[in-house]
């Protein structure tokens, strides 16, 4: 890192050490450790009618500090995103397989399986509800959640509609809310999906899954592991 004198003449490097063709960066390491010599070196060869006041020494110190500093604290951050890339790439490795709450209004029933999902409740009530909607447009069951305090509360489908028999297995529309007033409000839903696999890309900055039905998402749009 060349450093300014003000009030000396230019400085050979080669005569601290440092030699000449190195690269910028062997330069910039090598006139950190050479500090305190080229201080030294230009008190030595300054004006002695015109001497480096006490404020500009210091400041010239502050100078180098603070670029110094500022350079091992980018090093140590790099380090940090790189910790932070390498630990996301771990969690969300250890997803698949797994299935996770994403917002979304289409549901998958499996055969055998109940629909997961979940709604994002403002406020603690009483009066929520979702309804399932075959592909068709029918609505085939409504159920209320209950008293549930604010924030996701999950439910669960098992596929059966409101003439008691089982829905074949397939995709579902899922729309919920609730009451007030004799009003309704719709809410935002969630639904289930089960990770099939997990891309890295970027050092693991932009690590992204693909769930069973083939939708790519990033590891932000997950709301919950289940």
């Amino acid at each position: 890192m060349p450093i300014s004198m003000p009030g000396s003449n230019d400085l050979d490097l080669s005569t601290l050490g440092v030699p000449q063709g190195q690269s910028q960066r062997e330069r910039t390491e090598l006139g950190q450790e050479q500090f305190l010599e080229l201080m030294v070196t230009q008190l030595q060869n300054q004006d002695p009618f015109q001497p480096m006041e006490n404020g500009e020494f210091l400041g010239q110190m502050a100078q180098f500090s603070t670029v110094s500093g500022i350079g091992d604290m980018s090093a140590a951050l790099d380090q940090l995103a790189e910790s932070l890339y390498s630990s996301q790439a771990l969690q969300a490795s250890s997803m698949i397989g797994r299935s996770v709450l994403t917002e979304g209004s289409v549901g998958q029933l499996g055969d055998g399986e109940s629909l997961k999902g979940a709604v994002d409740l403002p406020f603690a009530t009483g009066n929520a509800f979702v309804r399932v909607t075959a592909p068709n447009g029918q609505i085939i069951r409504e159920f209320a959640l209950g008293n549930r305090g604010a924030g996701l509360t999950n439910f669960e489908w098992d596929g059966t509609q409101a003439d008691g028999t089982v829905a074949a297995p397939g995709e579902y529309f899922l729309t919920a809310g609730y009451t007030q007033n004799g009003e309704e409000t719709a809410l935002s839903t969630l639904v289930s999906t089960r990770v099939a696999s997990v891309s890295l890309s970027g050092g693991g900055a932009n690590t992204r899954i693909t769930t069973e039905a083939g939708e790519e998402l990033s590891l932000s749009q997950i709301r919950a592991v289940l």
